[in-house]
Parts: structure tokens; C-alpha cells; sequence
């Protein structure tokens, strides 16, 4: 989904495993009024259709043709697994995006962790179905009650994911290794992590933050792993002023010579 008119900076929002794009809607309608804003479903998840096997550079080249259309440069920011997405994104395509942010994320996962996230959504998918896992995950991952109609946008979207494209996209999420990707990565970069969050503590964000050059970390307060949408003001604040900072110079997109 798109906002906003084709002349503004633009600002694309790519969403957690398991959740839409409707995940972003506080930042969405908060940036909209200064911002073109596009809130890329992933694939298998929203209204995108479940093409397997998934591999990271998929979800490249997926991102690459939405944004193909766009003649500008882009502030990307992905929050877990859309952090993951970013960092192959703006590795890979340097020449797309001005800026980045990246929340409640990570370069990769210690083995050991990543095989017990695994063998857990193994298990819970077949005994609970995606309704109840959704439950389940809301439960772990929420540190504090939300609105009703956040929780439940949050159930519905979960909960209609197919397990294919869960544990296919848990399983790219997971097993990544973004490290070596950190150093190419010559954008400023914000790292956010929610004070609460124990799913991506914060010695994980701390590595993204020294691994890219010029990064800088920022802690959103009373706020767990979907920070954006836990403490939404803050969470917004800290994107317009990272935003406000960035010269206007690195939103032109230069064409190749010929």
C-alpha cells in the first residue's frame, strides 16, 4: 500500500514475521502528511501470495520490484524480520536508499537459538494451528496491553498466514547471517530497540549499531519486540528525527551513465 504524493521523500515500512503491513498503521498515518509511505506486504503474509521455497534474496528481489516504480531514494525501515530484509536490501541495492533503520533485529543468531525458535514453531504449529499460535505469540511477545482493535489486527494477521510460509519465513529470518553484509552498508543508520523486548535483546542491536559504520542506537522506552506499535509516539518520534537530520541531497536517485 501507498500514500501520499509521488513528490514527497518516501519512506517504506517492512513488517515483523507473521504480521502485515497493517502492523506500521501508527507510522503510516503519523508520516503520511510529510511523506510518501509504502507498506510492502511480504510475500506469504497480508494480501501477497505464498510462493515457496523462500530464500533471503527473494525478499530482495520482491522489495526491488516494488520499489522499481519509485524514482527517488528511500528511508527503509524493517523491524525484525523486516530489519533482516533491509539490511540485504540496502547491501545489495546501495543505490536505492538514503537511509536506514532497523528495530528490534539482528545480523544472525547463534546456532543453538536459532534451532530452539525453530523446533518450538515446529511443535506449536501442528498441535495449535495458526489461530492459536497467534494467540500464543501475542502472549510471549505483547509486554503490555494494547488497544483492542491493535490486538486485534495483530490475531487476524497472524493467524492467516499459512504454517507454510510461517515456518519457511521463520526458518530465512532465523538462519541468516546478515554479518558480513554490515559493512557495506554506507547510508546513516538509526538501530531501535524496545527496552522491553526479549526476543531481540539488546546486546543483538548493539552488533548491528558496531558493525555499520556511523550507526547510531536509540532505545524506545516501555516497549517490547513490536515497538513501533507498543509505544508508537516514541517509536514515531524517533523516525521523523533521524528523518529531519538526513541532507536532502541523498533522496535523489542518480540514473547510470550511459
Amino acid at each position: 500500500m501507498t500514500t501520499g504524493p509521488d513528490n514527497r521523500e518516501v519512506v517504506v515500512l517492512l513488517h515483523s514475521l507473521g504480521t502485515d503491513r497493517r502492523l506500521w498503521h501508527p507510522q503510516a498515518t503519523a508520516l503520511s502528511g510529510r511523506y510518501r509511505v509504502i507498506t510492502p506486504d511480504s510475500r506469504g503474509h497480508g494480501d501477497t501470495a505464498w510462493r515457496g521455497p523462500l530464500r533471503l534474496s527473494d525478499w530482495v528481489t520482491d522489495l526491488h520490484a516494488e520499489l522499481a516504480p519509485v524514482s527517488r531514494k528511500v528511508h527503509l525501515v524493517g523491524l525484525s524480520m523486516g530489519g533482516v530484509q533491509a539490511v540485504a536490501y540496502a547491501e545489495r541495492h546501495p543505490d536505492r536508499v538514503c537511509s536506514l533503520v532497523l528495530a528490534n533485529t539482528f545480523a544472525g543468531l547463534a546456532p543453538e537459538i536459532a534451532d530452539r525458535r525453530m523446533e518450538a514453531i515446529s511443535r506449536a504449529l501442528p498441535e495449535q494451528g495458526m489461530a492459536g499460535y497467534a494467540e500464543t505469540y501475542l502472549k510471549e511477545t505483547l509486554t503490555r496491553p494494547l488497544a483492542s482493535a491493535d490486538r486485534a489486527m495483530l490475531y487476524d494477521a497472524i493467524a492467516s498466514v499459512s504454517p507454510e510460509a510461517y515456518l519457511a519465513s521463520a526458518e530465512a529470518t532465523f538462519r541468516v547471517d546478515n554479518t558480513s553484509r554490515l559493512t557495506g552498508i554506507d547510508v546513516p543508520t538509526l538501530v531501535l530497540a524496545g527496552a522491553d523486548d526479549n526476543k531481540t535483546p539488546l546486546p543483538l542491536l548493539r552488533e548491528l549499531e558496531q558493525g555499520i559504520h556511523g550507526a547510531t542506537l536509540r532505545v524506545i522506552p516501555r516497549a517490547g519486540h513490536l515497538s513501533n506499535i507498543e509505544n508508537p509516539e516514541a517509536f514515531t518520534e524517533a523516525l521523523t528525527t533521524f528523518f529531519a537530520a538526513i541532507g536532502g541531497e541523498r533522496h535523489m536517485r542518480k540514473e547510470p551513465a550511459l
